[in-house]
């Protein structure tokens, strides 16, 4: 059953993708292509489920550098959004990309917000009919921001009815716990480990740890593992699924299409697996590009209901 589901940036950003022979550090580098791409997690969450078919709503705060660029980029793929206008400029985010294949990634910190422009963010998630939507709060904050913002913010979305997602680290994703209204987190393995406070190195170690998450009281935990694909962790069970082929390329984005993919397609178990096949066909493609449908017709994944709790993983995400 598809979901509505609406993200929340604070910090959007445009992303740069640049590919060049070689990285030469402290000379002149001139790139073989480049491309531009709407960023932040919470855009290339709505994006994704937008391309789906399904309802989105992408909220985002933008300064007057990139805001135009970024409303123009939204009104030509016909995605529904709300732009609140800030002070400052909106970042850049660069992925380099040699071509041997590896990835140099340089993000910017983005502008402050303000107290009016926070209260602005708010007072349009409110207004939005949420009842049995998903909000998803996704990103690390703005310079300045209280690492509180998110769980002020999920409030707002939990007493309209939403269902509450949220992907972040560090002491933001720690503070988002602490109120009791997050149903879902979408943590990378390094992310969860940092959580929970120790290395987990095995799929047993995630499971372990989403568990911990879960007797504080969260619903679900969708632990991205890279190239490893990803575990769905409830108080139920742990479900494990993977592209059968390894993809090669550009990470960057793919756990957000991930979540959003998983969201709005009912976030059970059947969403997993269509969301793992979604997440890996975007890597071969260029920038954030998300994959169409045909694309992702191409790859086949790999479901484990019985997770092979010894088996070692190594995020490369």
């Amino acid at each position: 059953m598809r979901k509505r589901v609406i993200s929340v940036t604070l910090n959007p950003s445009i992303d740069r993708t640049i590919k060049l022979s070689s990285l030469q550090v402290g000379r002149i580098n001139r790139a073989n292509s480049v491309s531009l791409d709407p960023g932040g997690k919470g855009v290339n969450l709505s994006r994704a489920v937008h391309a789906l078919g399904s309802d989105t709503v992408a909220i985002l705060a933008c300064g007057d550098l990139g805001l135009n660029w970024l409303k123009k980029s939204f009104d030509s793929e016909s995605l529904s959004h709300t732009i609140i206008h800030t002070s400052g400029v909106v970042r850049s985010n660069m992925t380099i990309i040699d071509s041997e294949g590896q990835i140099t990634k340089i993000n910017e910190p983005g502008a402050a917000l303000s107290e009016k422009e926070l209260q602005e963010v708010k007072n349009s998630l409110a207004a939005l009919n949420l009842k049995n939507s998903w909000v998803a709060f996704a990103g690390r904050l703005n310079p300045g921001l209280a690492a509180t913002t998110y769980r002020d913010l999920a409030q707002v979305a939990k007493e309209k009815g939403a269902f509450v997602a949220v992907d972040t680290s560090g002491a933001e994703l720690k503070a988002a716990l602490t109120a009791g209204v997050v149903d879902l987190i979408k943590p990378n393995q390094s992310e969860l480990s940092e959580l929970i406070g120790r290395q987990l190195l095995t799929i047993k170690d995630v499971i372990d740890g989403a568990q911990e998450v879960i007797s504080a009281g969260v619903s679900s935990v969708l632990c991205s593992l890279g190239s490893d694909g990803a575990l769905l962790i409830t108080d139920s069970g742990s479900i494990h699924c993977e592209s059968v082929n390894k993809m090669q390329g550009n990470p960057v984005g793919a756990g957000d299409i991930l979540l959003g993919i998983f969201l709005a397609s009912g976030a059970d178990e059947g969403a997993l697996e269509t969301a793992v096949a979604w997440s890996a066909a975007s890597v071969p493609l260029p920038g954030t590009s998300i994959p169409t449908f045909e694309q992702v017709s191409e790859i086949k994944v790999r479901v484990n209901k019985n997770p092979d709790a010894s088996r070692t993983i190594l995020e490369n995400e």
